[in-house]
């Protein structure tokens, strides 16, 4: 990834962080479920999912997002284009939102729970344009 699309995402998760108060974290995946770029909200203490210190994505939240978005691709012919995906827990809601016409890149976003999603999504759609 090349400085000028890193400072475009940094600037894409810093506008979602700034949409909403409820906005936890904001970054950006890749198809093999690498965070490319992200950032927690300045005042949590700490994540609630902890990074795994052997570096397997394939073990965090981000590409299990990342896999039921590439699932449910299967289903865009009949029912039209994904625009968002959503998981709630009890703690947390994940939002994941494809960012490419490619599919190679994922917005990821956690929002604090509960969290009227209602009013948090358009606002974050709106921001991806």
């Amino acid at each position: 990834m090349g400085q000028e699309e890193r400072d475009f995402l940094q600037k894409l998760c810093d506008s979602i962080l700034n949409a909403d108060k409820s906005v936890r974290f904001a970054g950006v995946i890749n198809s093999e479920g690498k965070l490319l770029i992200g950032r927690y909200r300045s005042d949590i203490p700490s994540p609630l999912i902890k990074a795994n210190s052997e570096g397997d994505t394939k073990a965090n939240s981000f590409y299990s997002a990342y896999q039921a978005l590439a699932i449910n691709k299967k289903f865009e012919s009949d029912l039209g284009q994904i625009r968002f995906q959503m998981t709630e827990f009890d703690k947390v809601t994940l939002v994941s939102v494809p960012l490419t016409a490619t599919n190679d890149r994922f917005l990821c976003i956690s929002l604090d729970a509960p969290t009227y999603h209602e009013r948090v999504i358009p606002k974050i759609l709106g921001i991806i344009g």
